[in-house]
Parts: structure tokens; sequence; C-alpha cells
């Protein structure tokens, strides 16, 4: 007779299993950036149309280019750290917090100066830019907007990269709706730059709230249980800045396609593309969510990869085939809320969201390449893509229309990922080999200066002679390449 102990209901165990998945750090920050880009999305949908009712159509134009122009410059001028910093925050030990500072402040000296360029030279170039040349308070206010939205998209990567995922969606769910609220209450006040404040003032108030949190309790209570800092700067260096090229190229392209289609087919059909692009980039940063968690906890364990891999690819795939399902299928009922002109760009939307199942593998891919310190291969990954993108888009738009850069978008990831997927499945297969970790020497309780100064050096450098040994982080182990 089985005993009380052994006799546990179904629902019991499914809910240990439940409970066990979403306590797993992995899948624990996946699922709290999903939640993340499921809010924004939400609040940006509301946040737009009532912004729609409030401005004339004109003065909404102006400002949505003007938002689109401060999240570019900001992203150009995070010099890559969005994926700098998870990589090597687990060696950062005690000096977690100097890198975080050091790298807002490359960010916002970087932002500075694209910000100044961006008011001083757009304005004297196009006629339609002239109103930001116009007045003094909004050009200020763009300049100041580009720094400290680096911060912001900055500071949500150092959330995670301190395992507080949680704060994420709660931080930017706060901002949302601060904005939405300031939206409505200075419409009568600001009848011309009101959106443009209403996106930008709420951040003098998270941002300083959010990193007070960061700086005076997460990083203090991490501070006793980590290592001094394995930092080499050289490193750092050399990784932000090459994965900064395939960083540019991986967005360029994305830029790119609209005003392909603007100049071959036109105003009309760039309006289609558009829509069914945005709709269908939601799914595909579902997809880059898991590549951010898979980098984010890969680069702290890198002995449980294997573990992590499979966890990330089967709810990447799993994601991406039941939203692409879900869009294909009500692609029409979708498209209509947009107006009767767009349902017959529901052929488009299928297609591109199918095209988001292989491109999350290849989000996998550079995300491994990014854990394992090869960041040329995943920029010559991303450079390749979008040579085919490209190049494809060009060559089919004229014979099949936009549906022609939906087949090349779909069928350039499509390649990239077959050719890639080896090297998923090797990290799927890798077993874990004995970790040679450096220990360090015993330290006194308070860092002197000299100690919380970063390493100029790896941990089992000495060691960098011995051939055919596996490269992970500060980690060295006895599995080949």
């Amino acid at each position: 007779m089985a005993t009380s102990a052994q006799r546990v209901h179904p629902d019991q165990r499914r809910g240990t299993l439940t409970r066990g998945v979403l306590r797993n750090p992995l899948y624990h920050s996946g699922y709290a950036l999903l939640a993340n880009t499921a809010g924004t999305t939400a609040l940006g949908i509301v946040y737009w149309a009532v912004a729609a009712h409030l401005y004339d159509r004109q003065t909404v134009g102006r400002s949505s280019a003007l938002v689109a122009a401060l999240i570019l410059v900001s992203t150009f001028a995070q010099l890559n750290l969005g994926n700098t910093l998870p990589r090597f925050m687990p060696v950062s030990g005690r000096s977690a917090g100097k890198f975080i500072a050091y790298s807002y402040g490359a960010s916002s000296l970087a932002a500075l100066f694209g910000g100044l360029a961006f008011v001083l030279v757009l304005p004297r170039l196009s006629s339609q830019w002239r109103f930001l040349g116009d007045s003094m308070p909004l050009t200020i206010m763009f300049v100041a907007a580009a720094i400290v939205w680096g911060v912001f998209a900055l500071q949500d990567i150092a959330l995670l990269s301190l395992r507080r995922p949680v704060l994420v969606p709660v931080e930017n769910f706060v901002y949302g709706v601060c904005k939405l609220l300031l939206l409505v209450g200075i419409a009568w006040l600001l009848p011309i730059s009101g959106i443009f404040f209403s996106w930008v003032l709420p951040l003098a108030v998270t941002v300083p709230a959010v990193n007070w949190l960061i700086f005076r309790r997460y990083l203090q209570a991490r501070a006793p249980a980590v290592a001094p800092s394995q930092l080499s700067v050289r490193n750092v260096v050399r990784f932000a800045s090459v994965d900064y090229v395939g960083n540019v190229v991986g967005q360029a392209y994305g830029m790119l396609l609209p005003l392909l289609v603007l100049s071959t087919l036109g105003a009309d059909a760039n309006g289609s593309f558009y829509i069914a692009w945005t709709i269908a980039a939601g799914l595909g940063l579902a997809a880059a969510n898991f590549g951010t968690s898979l980098l984010v906890e890969g680069a702290a364990a890198p002995d449980r990869l294997a573990e992590l891999t499979r966890g990330v690819l089967f709810r990447c795939v799993l994601v991406t085939v039941l939203g692409a399902g879900v869009l294909a299928l009500a692609a029409r009922p979708i498209l209509r809320i947009y107006g009767a002109e767009y349902v017959h760009a529901s052929s488009l939307l299928g297609l591109l969201a199918v095209g988001t199942i292989p491109s999350g593998l290849v989000v996998i891919a550079i995300s491994l390449d990014r854990i394992a310190g090869q960041v040329g291969r995943a920029t010559l990954t991303r450079l390749i893509l979008a040579l085919l993108v490209l190049g494809g888009s060009w060559m089919l738009v004229g014979k099949l229309g936009v549906d022609g850069v939906a087949f090349a978008w779909g069928g350039g990831n499509l390649l990239i990922a077959l050719a890639r997927f080896p090297r998923i499945v090797g990290a799927i297969r890798e077993r874990a080999a004995p970790l040679r970790v450096v220990t360090p020497k015993p330290q006194p309780a308070v860092e002197t200066e000299s100690e919380a100064r970063i390493s100029l050096r790896w941990p089992g450098s000495h060691r960098r002679r011995a051939a055919g040994r596996h490269r992970l982080g500060g980690f060295r182990s006895n599995r080949p390449d």
C-alpha cells in the first residue's frame, strides 16, 4: 500500500513543476521580459490612440518622428553596452557598481555628442525638421532626453544582470502610466510639443528611483557574497566594439527595409508593409528576450550552459510557433483594426510572422557566441544575414511586391538558422566538465582602493598556452571546442 507521502495528487505535482519552472532564474528572466514586452506594447497602443484624439494629425506625425529619432540616437549612443553588461557582470565582482557607472558615463557622453549633432545638422538638411531647430527649449530637451534615455535603457540590463528581473516590467509599467497621465494633463498647456514632453518628463522620476535601488540596495546586498573583480578592460572594450558593429548592422537592415519599399513601390505599399512589419516585430522581440535571458544566465553559470540552452530553445520555439500561428490565422481581423485598406496585407503579415521562427534560432546562436566571447562570429552572422535580406528584398520586391520582402527576410533567417543550428546542438549536447576556477585569495572585509580597481588580467591567464581549451568568461574547462 502506498504511503501518504507517496500519494501525491496530479494537480499537486503539476503545481510543484510549475513553481519550479517559474523559480528557475533563466525562465524567471525570460518571463519577466515577456511581461515587460506585453505591458509596454499594450500601453503604447493606448498612448498613441489617446494622442491621436488630443492632438492634430500633423503634431502626432512630428512628435512620433521626434520620439523615433530620440530612441535611434540613444540606441547608437549606448555603444552596445546592453549586451556587454550581462556578459561581464558575473566576473565584475565588487567592481560591479563601477562597471555600471562607467557604462552610464560612456553612454551619456556618446549621447551628448550624438544629440548635439542631430539637432544642429538635421534641421539644416531637411525643412521637415526645422521645427526642432526653431525651438530652443525643445532642442535642449532632446539632447538631455537622449542622455537620460540611454541610462533608462541600461538600467534595465543592470537589473537583469543583478538577478532582479521582476522590477523591469514594474518599472516600465509605472513609466508608461505616468507618460499617459502626463499626456492628458499637459495637452492644453503644450499643444505642439506635449507628446514629446510627456515622453521625457517621467524619466526624471523613474531613472533616479531605480538607480537608487541599484546602487544603494541591490549592489550593497550583493557585495559581501562576491569575489574581487576579475574584469579585463581590454576584453570588455574588444567585446563591446566588435559586437557593436554587428548590433549596428542588425538594426540598420531593419530600418532600411521600409525605405527600400518606399523607394520601389511607393508610400501606399510602404504603409501596409510598415504596419505588418511592426506587428511581426513584437513577436520577434519575444524571441530576443529569451536570447537576452540566456546571455545573462549563461555568462553567470557556464557549467549549466547545456541545460540553459535546452530551456531557452524549447520556450523560444514554442512562443514563436504559437505566435506565428495566431498572427497568420488572424491576420485579416488584426489588420482590420487599422482600417479596411490594410486587410490586403494579411499574407504579408503571415509570412513575416513565420519568419520569426528561424529568426529566434539565430538569436540563440548569437547569444551563445557572446557567452563564449566569439563576438567576431556573432558580428559576421549578422552581417551575412543583412546582406541576404537586403539583397533578396531588392531582387524580389519588383516581382512579388511587398511579399517579396517577407520571403527575403524569412528565407535569409532560415539559411542562417540552418548554418548556425549545429552551434546550438553542440551547446545542448555539451556535457559539463570540471571547471578550473581561479580561487581568489582571502580578502579583508573592507576593500581597499587598490583592491577595488579592475584587474587587468582574466583569471587563469597563465594557462592560455594550453592548446584545445574552451574559454567561457573567467572559466576554463577540459572540453574541446
